[in-house]
């Protein structure tokens, strides 16, 4: 069973167990100290795909998660903040850059 068939099955099964409809959409989430992540799934045409990875960190990081997100040419203009944290949204080329270094923001 190839990586989407096997999303697929898991997720329908999460969704059963849970008692809701087929999802056209699934989302993780990571604490990990004061870093948020969130993975975001859409299921398309082709089944599961587009990634979406959000990075969250306190106010007092926003700079550093923005020099973080440059540093591999990442779009930090749509990155947003609320009264206590800053949000970075990455695709999945720009987190697969990223993630092996995304404990510096700690």
């Amino acid at each position: 069973m190839e990586d989407r068939e096997r999303i697929d099955y898991h997720i329908n099964q999460i969704a059963s167990i849970l008692g809701l409809a087929q999802p056209v959409g699934f989302m993780l989430s990571y604490e990990i100290g004061d870093i948020w992540i969130d993975v975001y799934i859409d299921k398309g045409y082709e089944g599961w795909g587009n990634r979406t990875y959000t990075i969250s960190v306190p106010k007092s990081k926003g700079e550093k998660l923005k020099s973080f997100v440059e540093s591999v040419g990442g779009d930090t203009s749509n990155m947003m903040a609320d009264s206590e944290r800053v949000y970075a949204s990455l695709t999945q080329e720009d987190w697969e850059l990223l993630s092996p270094s995304v404990m510096n923001l700690l």
